[in-house]
C-alpha cells in the first residue's frame, strides 16, 4: 500500500514555506520574532534619518545596533571614532526625537572591525615567524634526542 502524504493543510503552514515571505508571515504568528522584526526596522528608519547629520568620514566606522525601552546604540569601529560620535550624540537625540521617535537615550560602544567579522587565516606562503632564539633551543633538543 502507498504511503500517503501529509495533507496541504499542515504543508501550507505560514513557517515551513520558504523565502523571505515567509519569515515575515513566521513573525507575524510568533509575538518574540515580531518584537525583533520591529525593532530593527525601527533601528533602520533612525539610521536612515541621522545619517545625514554625521559627516561622510564618520560614516564609515558607524553601524546602528540594537533598539530597546527607548534607548538605541550606535556601534563605533574605534574609539576615535566613538568619541566624535558623542559629539553628536545631542544632536542626534534632538534630531530624531523631533521625527516623532520615543527615543530616550542613545549608547555608543566599540567593537572594532576585526571583531565584528570572521577572521582572516595566515595564508599558506607565510611561515610563521619564530625568534632565532626559539630556533636555536629547538635544534638543540632534537640534537639531544639524535
Amino acid at each position: 500500500m502507498p504511503t500517503q502524504r501529509p495533507s496541504a493543510a499542515v504543508s501550507s503552514a505560514p513557517f515551513i514555506q520558504k523565502g523571505a515571505a515567509s519569515l515575515s508571515a513566521w513573525a507575524r504568528v510568533s509575538p518574540p520574532i515580531a518584537a525583533l522584526r520591529d525593532a530593527a526596522t525601527l533601528s533602520h528608519q533612525m539610521w536612515q534619518s541621522a545619517r545625514p547629520l554625521l559627516p561622510p568620514a564618520l560614516l564609515d566606522g558607524v553601524q546602528a545596533g540594537r533598539w530597546q525601552d527607548g534607548v538605541w546604540s550606535l556601534t563605533a569601529s574605534s574609539s576615535a571614532v566613538a568619541a566624535k560620535l558623542s559629539q553628536f550624540k545631542p544632536t542626534l537625540l534632538r534630531h530624531l526625537q523631533d521625527r516623532g521617535f520615543a527615543l530616550r537615550d542613545m549608547r555608543i560602544r566599540v567593537q572594532p572591525r576585526a571583531e565584528r567579522g570572521p577572521q582572516t587565516a595566515p595564508t599558506a606562503t607565510q611561515p610563521p615567524s619564530c625568534p632565532d632564539a626559539v630556533k636555536a633551543r629547538l635544534r638543540q633538543l632534537l640534537e639531544q634526542a639524535d
